[in-house]
């Protein structure tokens, strides 16, 4: 979200027989145990990674990255208390940042509803989902290299810089630069915090840990549009947002000093000792412009941006598939692909995409599947709002609960879900035989009960599949690529997912606005009589606030309910056959075994 291990010989004759006996008791906990004398070169990724953690449990890796040495000698020296303390800090942060992002959506259609046709707008929009996943992978290096704590202040700034140019802003222009690094800022703490998650659990309680930071998602989906109400009655769309630029450093900032203040700890201790470089002011430049690979990472950046831009664009109405602007971007963004490849084999000094990990199958299988499975939820979610709103009649509030029944239950799956690891060790075949199925189910149905002939609880039951099916396989998928990978490897393991979820979305997306601006207009047109085919451009254009406009029962209601149903229809026939692919997506996951610590230090 398996192929076979190559087996392992055991230890040989002279081996003292406790130590043979403590193997042969380890081998029956873990199929996939490696014996100590095993040739280095021959284990994969996280073979070498458990024989590192079992052989030096109370020391750094010395030839680690300082970023991974960084956080091994916080989790070193820390307490159990201290752990959970984090945790429980570092569940508030998930929270503030899930009920920030609530109310400044409110906000923003408050205070820039008039930008939403405006070309900065709709540009800054596109730019920032795009960029917001391809930065991943790059942020990934960073903290790897640097270290969590300095990498999240870094983001937390533009983050913070994002807000402030928000509140301030007084024009299209800078409402759009402001966004950008706002979304930018977001999309680089949110997966850094991942990252401090997953440096401080061990495998086996990682799925768990991973579906509780996002429960603070179930509680937004109710408190976030009342505080922004409570925010818009009583002052203004600036302080809704100005606020946080005040409340998040207080919530935010004392994650990182943190983990600050357990690395000097532990090196007054003496467990870990700063590198003192000695280089020169251009040494360093030039020794992380290639340790960044600077090149690899533009050209690369470059490549996805040019390949999802114009999917973007053709679904904000910016470009047309027979267009130059998306036949230029899409050519130049494929060849990009290539010219990458060239340069990461014959050019590159370091590396920016670790080609060990990535070219795993169980990796490049939950990549797959990360990105099957964005494309099918956006394949129907676009138009998802005002098809219930319209259809079924229902005021803001109800339409707003009905579009969080799938963060709620995701989240609660997903919860779910990672108490079966703890317990089973094991989370292959629980995506594909129960996970994957109730996604066929619950996109399959809706084939069938999108149309305004059926009850809303149809639609419930749909989204509650939906919901289960992919809140498991969202964190299997993390899981996967998690399990596959040494403890280096994993910043960039959780990159590569998001990044890959960013590409099936931006294209989901893009079938999705195809979709209705084809069968919409079709659907009008025939059911609509003769004497009122004049307002089918009014209706599709319109939106959902102009086709309220008809009462229920009408002609134009009727026409506007039935489009809604045939484009929810054809949405849901879209988003179940990608699914198929998900089959040998997940087929190829290696069957992990997750009962092993993979960190060093005290974990949860």
């Amino acid at each position: 979200m398996g192929f076979s291990f190559k087996s392992l010989t055991g230890r040989d004759g002279s081996t003292a027989s406790a130590a043979a006996n403590d193997n042969v008791h380890a081998s029956k906990e873990d199929p996939h145990f490696v014996h100590s004398d095993s040739d280095s070169d021959t284990l994969s990724l996280g073979a070498r990674n458990e024989k590192e953690v079992r052989e030096h449990p109370n020391t750094i890796t010395v030839d680690a990255l300082p970023g991974q040495q960084k956080a091994e000698a916080a989790a070193l020296v820390w307490s159990k208390r201290a752990v959970y303390c984090t945790y429980a800090w570092i569940w508030v942060c998930f929270f503030m940042l899930a009920f920030q992002s609530a109310i400044m959506g409110q906000a923003t259609f408050a205070a820039f509803s008039t930008f939403a046709t405006a070309p900065a707008y709709t540009t800054a929009a596109i730019l920032s989902s795009i960029i917001g996943g391809v930065l991943r992978l790059p942020i990934a290096r960073i903290i790897t290299l640097w270290g969590r704590a300095e990498g999240f202040v870094i983001f937390f700034m533009v983050y913070l810089l994002g807000m402030i140019l928000l509140a301030s802003a007084s024009g299209v222009n800078g409402y759009a630069a402001g966004y950008v690094l706002y979304w930018i800022g977001y999309d680089a703490i949110y997966l850094i915090m991942d990252i401090f998650i997953a440096d401080t659990t061990g495998l086996r309680n990682r799925a768990f840990t991973f579906a509780f930071a996002s429960a603070p998602f179930i509680c937004t989906a109710f408190t976030g549009p009342l505080g922004a109400q409570s925010f818009l009655s009583m002052t203004t769309w600036r302080w809704a947002i100005g606020a946080f630029c005040i409340i998040q450093p207080v919530v935010f900032l004392p994650l990182a000093i943190v983990f600050k203040f357990y690395q000097r700890k532990a090196e007054k201790m003496g467990i870990y000792t700063p590198n003192v470089s000695g280089r020169s002011a251009m040494q360093s430049f030039v020794y992380y412009f290639h340790e960044f690979d600077v090149i690899g990472a533009l050209l690369l950046m470059a490549a996805f941006i040019l390949f999802l831009l114009p999917f973007s664009l053709v679904t904000y109405g910016r470009a047309g598939y027979d267009s130059a602007t998306f036949i230029a971007m899409l050519i130049i963004g494929i060849l990009l692909f290539p010219v990458f490849a060239v340069w990461e084999r014959y050019f590159a000094r370091t590396h920016f995409v670790r080609w060990e990990l990535f070219k795993q199958p169980t990796v490049l299988g939950a990549c797959s599947t990360a990105a099957i499975l964005y494309f099918s939820f956006y394949c129907w979610n676009n138009t998802y709002y005002a098809f219930v709103k319209v259809v079924y009649a229902l005021p803001v509030g109800y339409a707003g609960y009905m579009s969080q029944i799938y963060n709620v239950g995701s989240c609660f799956a997903g919860i779910m879900f990672g108490v079966y690891v703890r317990y089973s060790e094991r989370f292959k075949f629980a995506c594909l035989l129960f996970a994957l199925p109730l996604m066929f189910l619950g996109s399959g149905l809706t084939i069938y009960f999108r149309g305004n002939d059926h009850g809303i609880g149809y639609i419930v039951m749909c989204q509650i599949f939906i919901a289960f099916g992919g809140g498991t396989l969202v964190i299997g998928e993390q899981m996967a690529v998690m399990a596959a990978a040494d403890r280096e490897g994993i910043p960039l393991a959780l990159a590569l997912v998001s990044l890959s979820s960013s590409i099936g979305g931006a294209i989901g997306d893009a079938v999705a606005g195809s979709i209705y601006g084809n069968v919409f207009p079709n659907a009008l047109m025939k059911l609509l009589p003769a004497d009122r085919q004049n307002m089918v451009s009014t209706l599709y254009l319109g939106g959902y606030l102009t086709q309220e406009m008809f009462v229920p029962g009408t002609l134009e209601r009727t026409a506007v309910n039935y489009a809604y149903g045939e484009t929810q229809k054809w949405g849901g026939v879209a988003s179940t056959c990608i699914l198929i692919l998900g089959i040998p997506a997940i087929a190829v996951w290696k069957n992990y075994y997750v009962g092993k610590q993979q960190n060093k230090g005290t974990m949860i």
